[in-house]
């Protein structure tokens, strides 16, 4: 498994503890989480648990042996090396907030290994900086887009006059129940076509027709 590409998480977990997991939500079968913790940090939510066992990654732990200063440090070193060293041609990160940790990314950096060694506080700001090109990142990257406060409100305003449209449009029909899926088409669909054959495609031939014939009649959608 070592050789194979994909993520390798080595996580910090003295140091992040769960939120270090963030992002767990979108591992792979692909990639690897590797816990190392000790008994100061023995307990995880079962959700977190949940979420990286659901994912199928090659999921490991390593429990310190002997307490001592920056001894989970040494382990996460030592297993950066054991990777690197079998052959893995992937990225690791190591999640962690202690910059101690830089020295290694930098020993990597000036031994032919540039860029396959990062340092992130979790597991979402280890796959955004990792460089492939996947759907999970880019949805990470959607995900954390810096939006406008107030144009968020005046779009969820126009939404919920629109809802509110529709169900004064759709009341006493056959449709009532089908407001919000309505409402999506007319997102959606800019223009009369786009609306007809949108409807169409969402609601079959006959509902799709009478739904926009309803839409039709209606000044302000």
């Amino acid at each position: 498994m070592d050789n194979e590409r994909g993520l390798r998480f080595l996580i910090d977990y003295e140091n992040v503890r769960e939120a270090g997991l963030d992002g767990t939500e979108y591992l792979c079968n692909t990639d690897g989480l590797a816990i190392f913790y000790s008994q100061a940090c023995e307990k995880i939510s079962r959700r977190a648990m949940d979420l990286i066992l659901k994912s199928g990654c090659l999921f490991q732990t390593y429990r310190l042996q002997k307490v001592s200063k920056n001894a989970l440090d040494f382990y996460i070193t030592s297993r950066t090396g054991e990777l690197l060293g079998a052959g893995y041609s992937g990225k690791i990160i190591i999640v962690s907030r202690d910059k101690g940790y830089q020295a290694v990314r930098d020993y990597w950096e000036k031994n032919g290994r540039a860029g396959r060694v990062l340092l992130k506080a979790s597991v979402r700001e280890g796959i955004a900086a990792s460089g492939e090109s996947s759907a999970r990142r880019k949805q990470i990257a959607a995900e954390s887009e810096q939006v406008s406060i107030a144009g968020e409100y005046e779009k969820y305003q126009e939404r919920k006059r629109i809802v509110s449209r529709m169900e004064e449009l759709f009341r006493g029909t056959e449709y009532e129940d089908a407001v919000m899926k309505i409402c999506e088409l007319t997102e959606e669909k800019k223009n009369p076509k786009e609306l007809y054959l949108g409807s169409l495609r969402k609601f079959g031939r006959t509902d799709g027709t009478k739904i926009y014939r309803y839409l039709k009649r209606a000044a302000d959608i």
